[in-house]
């Protein structure tokens, strides 16, 4: 079956597929080596770890109880990245090419401008030790990444007047120390620092007994863990790499393990004050950070200064910010003020944490869905959650186990949605009996089974009438030859687009869209069917609109629904009913 999916070029998932070819199976990160990075790729990457980043916001923001438990520091870290790859996207527009020293000053640059936080802080700081390694560089190669963290982590931890062990700064330093240990390849690099970072992460609680009484792991930790996973990431959708992003989830439901504080600890965090977070930045000529340091060290309850001789950023707690801001003004111009009550902001993450009584849910669905268009359709429609995978991204059974735990319902019924899921899902179930799978094969079908979802109802009657309705489902698939080939009598050009009917080859065409009705045509839809369009991610909402049209045109009497499911690898999903 030939597919255009990121992590490889062909792609045979077995010996021989249905459609009759025969090759050998080629794996994800086989044989896979990149010895330098180019500065758009430096760019690109930091761009998608901030993406990521703003998938895991509310998980890093629900377990921040360091150095205040005031539920903010996934969205300080996202806020400080966005400045970040903003600026870069600035200094760096795309079209042309630039150095790892530009693109890495670039973003060093809009971090420290859109710093928020101490964790926002910190992180620019990360980024100008970073760049401060790549002074002069064309490429990166292994060698100046790993030179490139070992200078991040030290400017991150000279950031902070006191470090304190267990924090986004034991993270930084442990995946940089990993990577001193050498390695020609810069994906495997990159991949050390990933898992290294996960398991320094993991031990935050034994290093902080503040962390180890919430029952979390420290949530700037788990943003960078976030942030090289993401980057990793992106270099895998060229290079056949995968950071196992889903399984990071694990730390949402670490310590306690329900997601919740203990009473406990939230009423002993009412209990102490916590004072006014002061935040400003100082520019003057021959400034000195470590002197203003030194001054806030000692005046101040926590305290991260950072900058240069022109300009300095102070992040600073205080009782009373009267003194703080008069001493910044006698050092020159002060801006971007910002005061925030953190004893009020305490009391409002500690009332968003306590546990309400809840009533177990007797039955959940939980479909297997990758897209952000088709995960929001699911959400809407009564699903419990889903769980992130497709046909490139399969998830594995322990993924699906965890999603079903967390689901928190007496029964849960799995829409695996795609063939290569159903075998993980049904020993899913065979290791946890409230688990019932109705074994979709494709989004088509998982939305028909969707829509007659009854959460009032038995899992056997829900289950028997989703199993009915499949039958009556026809799935279209278009994605892109990466060959030429033969498939059952008919020639297919590398570059033209194929469009699968339920799994066999309906027609191969120039344009996504020609692929689309050519597969329309073959299916011979009754003149009272409804076809359904979902367009992928790469697929304008323009260019489905307009084939809706033709289809309508030119099919009399069927129904035609566009719908943006944001799918990877394939431009267009489409159901006839």
């Amino acid at each position: 079956m030939i597919y255009n999916w990121p992590w490889f070029r062909i792609v045979i998932l077995a010996n021989r597929n249905p459609m009759g070819i025969t090759s050998e199976p080629t794996w994800p990160g086989s044989e896979i080596r990149m010895r330098q990075l180019r500065g758009q790729d430096l760019k690109q990457a930091f761009s998608a770890a901030t993406g990521c980043l703003e998938e895991y916001r509310d998980i890093v923001n629900a377990l921040n109880v360091f150095p205040v438990p005031d539920g903010d520091t996934g969205t300080n870290m996202l806020l400080t990245m966005r400045r970040a790859v903003q600026s870069a996207a600035e200094d760096c527009p795309d079209g042309q090419q630039y150095s790892v020293a530009t693109v890495s000053s670039a973003l060093a640059q809009g971090a420290f401008l859109g710093a928020r936080g101490n964790s926002g802080v910190i992180l620019s700081q990360f980024f100008k030790g970073f760049s401060d390694a790549l002074t002069g560089k064309d490429s990166l190669s292994s060698t100046d990444l790993a030179q490139a963290f070992r200078l991040a982590s030290l400017a991150a931890y000279n950031s902070v007047g006191e470090p304190v062990e267990g924090t986004m700064l034991t993270v930084i330093r442990v995946a940089s120390e990993a990577m001193q240990e050498g390695n020609d390849n810069v994906l495997g690099l990159w991949e050390t620092a990933f898992l290294a970072s996960q398991d320094a992460l993991d031990k935050t609680p034994q290093q902080m007994p503040l962390l180890r009484e919430a029952g979390v792991v420290d949530a700037g930790g788990l943003g960078m863990v976030v942030l090289i996973g993401g980057a990793l990431q992106s270099f895998a959708t060229k290079n056949a790499v995968l950071a196992d992003m889903p399984a990071l989830a694990r730390f949402q439901r670490s310590g306690n393990g329900n997601g919740q504080f203990t009473p406990g600890f939230l009423e002993a965090t009412l209990e102490q004050e916590w004072g006014f977070c002061t935040q400003f930045i100082i520019s003057a000529k021959d400034l000195d950070p470590d002197a203003v340091r030194v001054h806030y060290q000692e005046t101040a309850l926590s305290t991260v200064v950072v900058g240069d001789g022109e300009n300095i950023r102070v992040h600073v707690h205080v009782e009373d910010t009267g003194p703080a801001l008069a001493y910044a003004e006698t050092l020159g111009a002060v801006s971007e003020i910002s005061i925030e009550d953190m004893d009020e902001q305490n009391r409002d993450f500690a009332g968003g944490h306590r546990t309400p009584p809840q009533e177990e849910l007797s039955l959940a669905l939980l479909p297997v869905v990758v897209g952000q268009g088709l995960t929001e359709l699911f959400l809407v429609s009564g699903c419990a959650a889903v769980i992130d995978g497709g046909q490139s991204m399969n998830p594995s059974v322990q993924q699906i186990l965890d999603a079903a735990q967390a689901a928190g319902a007496r029964d849960t019924i799995l829409l695996p949605n795609n063939p290569n899921v159903v075998l993980a899902a049904e020993q899913a179930a065979a290791a946890e009996p409230s688990i019932h799978v109705v074994a979709t094969k494709s989004i088509p079908q998982g939305v028909a089974a969707l829509f007659t979802f009854n959460p009032e109802g038995t899992w056997e009657d829900n289950a028997a009438a989703m199993t009915s309705v499949m039958v009556d489902v026809s799935s279209v698939e278009v994605t892109q030859a990466v060959r030429n080939a033969c498939i059952n009598g008919t020639d297919v050009a590398k570059g033209q687009f194929l469009a699968l009917l339920d799994g066999d080859l309906a027609s191969a065409a120039e344009s996504p869209e020609a692929a689309l009705r050519g597969a329309l045509e073959a299916a011979g839809p009754s003149p009272d069917a409804i076809v359904t369009i979902y367009h992928g991610e790469d697929t304008p909402a323009s260019d489905a609109r307009s084939v809706a049209q033709e289809i309508d045109r030119d099919f009399p009497g069927i129904q035609v629904d566009v719908v943006e499911g944001g799918q990877p690898n394939y431009h267009y999903l489409a159901s006839i009913e």
